[in-house]
């Protein structure tokens, strides 16, 4: 339990310790794999390095101290041989725009497919958290969202397909190709998924003033489309229970309109939504 006395003032070299134990390991320290504020506080206190704090105050002060929390993430080395190489070449490619040339990121979004996500909500007074439904039979089949990132324009465009073989994605090719001037030479970042590199694919972007540049094996992040798909699913996708495929793909949609810049961010007037719940409850 946290009290919640008169603030303490500290001394300087006492800020300091507490911000250190807070970014150390609590493993280590307390055989856990994360602090709390209480189990946090329990430790200066047990350790003496503070008397008494409440935990209220405790947030305040590693606020101030510059200690936030964070989520964990993995990491992937990398062990293509060609690593280096790639990397370079995409680096000097997001560093200048080539003359002439348009810079794309390319990546496939999914497999999505039919079923009820977890996500955040608000909740207050008269709403509590939003339930979905659990799902263990999936027969909608999946759709496969090819998209394209504009480093010129900063905007983020795709289609979606039944399938993504090599066929889905030289279909693709052709649709970004007629997107833009014939004089103009596109500069793709994208993967080395089988599809990408199939002969097929390979020559006809050369034919038609297309230029792969490939990211280096589990390296995704060198591909600048990754975060704006992060995005796509806080915010589409999150939080959602579409029942079928063009009603996720209407939201996929309405998401990237508004990201584009090509809708206001309201679908609804407030006095609407009010006058229609109205009617309803």
């Amino acid at each position: 339990m946290c009290g919640s006395g008169k603030r303490s003032r500290f001394k300087a070299d006492v800020l300091e310790q507490i911000a250190e134990v807070a970014i150390s390991s609590p493993v280590a320290l307390i055989g856990m794999t994360r602090w709390s504020l209480s189990k946090l506080r329990d430790y200066l206190v047990e350790q003496k390095i503070v008397a008494s704090i409440s935990c209220e105050w405790l947030r305040v002060l590693l606020r101030r101290l510059g200690v936030r929390w964070r989520r964990t993430k993995t990491w992937k080395e990398s062990k293509d041989p060609q690593f280096v190489g790639k990397y370079e070449r995409i680096k000097q490619l997001y560093r200048k725009r080539p003359k002439g040339g348009r810079r794309l990121c390319l990546d496939e979004f999914g497999p999505l497919n039919l079923l009820p996500r977890a996500g955040r909500c608000l909740s207050g007074k008269g709403k509590g958290v939003q339930r979905h439904r659990a799902t263990y039979s999936r027969k909608g089949g999946v759709r496969h969202l090819i998209a394209a990132y504009d480093l010129e324009s900063d905007k983020l465009f795709g289609r979606f397909y039944a399938r993504k073989t090599w066929v889905q994605f030289l279909d693709f090719l052709k649709w970004l190709r007629r997107r833009y001037r014939k004089g103009e030479t596109l500069h793709l970042v994208l993967d080395n998924y089988g599809p990408h590199i199939k002969a097929e694919v390979v020559a006809w972007a050369a034919q038609h003033k297309i230029k792969f540049y490939q990211t280096a094996t589990n390296a995704s992040w060198m591909n600048r489309i990754e975060s704006q798909f992060t995005e796509l699913k806080e915010f589409a996708l999150n939080n959602s229970d579409h029942k079928t495929h063009e009603a996720l793909q209407e939201a996929i949609e309405l998401y990237i309109k508004w990201r584009n810049g090509e809708r206001p961010i309201s679908c609804q007037s407030w006095k609407e939504f009010k006058r229609q719940h109205r009617a309803a409850a």
